[in-house]
């Protein structure tokens, strides 16, 4: 919290995310081995830097067209067609520096003062700011971890309003790992139709989904109207740093997001554009790869999780997290989380920083290899409470 006469007021009572400390928690110990961020270290892919390098030797180092490299947005609208039969045009896309900056971008078009987001708890922890920053109001719909996260659609209706401007859907969730059923979403789909409101697919963790139902939700739509597709490499190609993304909406919505954008960051990085178009052609190599590895990682977590007293978890069905449920431990989850850092040195996220349905767990991102995973865990296990 900071108050300051010189700092706008509504930047006044914003709370700090659990995320945002994790840079200083990790430099507390030494030996700290930091389970907390969502940061891949599965290697970007050498191809796809060789061929940044020498795109930019080539002269690809100067703006780009406002709403993204022409021969990127072309890729990208053969891969939705190829993999997913959804088709749309170079006028309904817009490149991002990254997933974050593609949801503020969305926030900051569809939402005039008082606007309603709902989103689904648990869910990612920046939502929160993005939909206040530009003046709407989130709503947070609580799923239970007794039915799995599931979404109860009779239930989630009664948080609609004549204010609800729109529902975000992050499928597979982060943290929970959840893949949402094809009935699942064609009810909210159904709902969106009934009250006129838009669906906010965050779309992340496509690659890291280990379900049979692969389908995003763009593609329950031939062409984009109703879903607005947000969308980042950072996960599916490894390559956090590269800060590319892109939103798939309608072409009012994304002329608007431009005009904002311009005022932002003006256009973005041209060589990681480039990058882009390389990694797309080579997708599906690429992305089995960091498939089968994270895949292993978490079923490695959860089998050591499973042998441990006083804590349990589900198998996720997508990304590369393990929401870990601790409530036997009777510690709440801000408590554990220094607790398993000053005792063990692990550093994790208390599952309360994704709102209230998060309370009583922690969320374990499977970013370091097997070896230093059953180093954490053989830590772990000498502590009391799990004993």
């Amino acid at each position: 919290m900071i108050k300051n006469p010189y700092i706008a007021k509504r930047h006044w009572e914003f709370e700090e995310a659990a995320l945002s400390k994790t840079n200083e928690m990790v430099k507390r110990y030494d030996d700290v081995i930091d389970l907390s961020i969502g940061a891949p270290d599965y290697p970007a892919d050498r191809e796809c830097i060789d061929y940044m390098y020498k795109e930019a030797l080539a002269g690809y180092t100067t703006y780009t067209e406002f709403l993204g490299d022409e021969d990127l947005r072309s890729a990208t609208i053969e891969q939705y067609k190829e993999d997913y039969g959804f088709e749309f045009n170079d006028e309904e896309i817009i490149i991002t520096a990254g997933g974050t900056h593609a949801l503020y971008l969305t926030m900051e078009a569809l939402l005039d003062d008082g606007d309603e987001v709902i989103a689904i708890a648990p869910y990612y922890i920046y939502y929160k700011p993005q939909v206040e920053l530009p003046h709407g109001k989130l709503i947070v719909y609580n799923t239970r971890p007794e039915n799995n996260f599931d979404v109860e659609v009779e239930e989630l209706e009664k948080y609609i309003s004549s204010r609800t401007k729109a529902i975000i859907i992050n499928s597979p969730c982060n943290p929970s790992g959840k893949v949402y059923s094809s009935e699942d979403i064609k009810s909210i789909l159904m709902l969106a139709e009934k009250y006129d409101f838009l669906v906010i697919a965050d779309d992340i963790y496509g690659a890291l989904n280990y379900t049979d139902n692969k389908k995003p939700i763009c593609a329950y739509e031939s062409h984009p109207d109703r879903v607005i597709t947000v969308y980042s490499y950072s996960k599916d190609y490894s390559m956090t740093g590269l800060r590319l993304g892109h939103v798939i909406a309608r072409k009012e919505l994304i002329e608007t997001m431009r005009r904002v954008n311009e005022a932002v960051t003006f256009t973005i990085n041209s060589m990681a554009q480039r990058l882009g178009i390389c990694a797309i052609h080579n997708r599906k190599a690429i992305q089995k790869g960091i498939y089968d590895e994270y895949y292993k990682r978490a079923k490695y977590v959860c089998g050591r999780v499973a042998d441990m007293n006083n804590i349990r978890c589900n198998q996720p069905e997508g990304t590369f997290y393990i929401f870990v449920d601790i409530r036997e431990t009777g510690i709440s989850s801000m408590d554990i989380w220094e607790k398993i850092l000053d005792e063990a040195h692990i550093l994790v996220l208390p599952g309360s920083g994704f709102g209230p349905a998060g309370e009583g767990f922690v969320r374990i991102a499977c970013t370091v290899s097997v070896d230093i995973l059953k180093e954490a865990f053989d830590r772990l296990e000498k502590m009391d409470i799990f004993k």
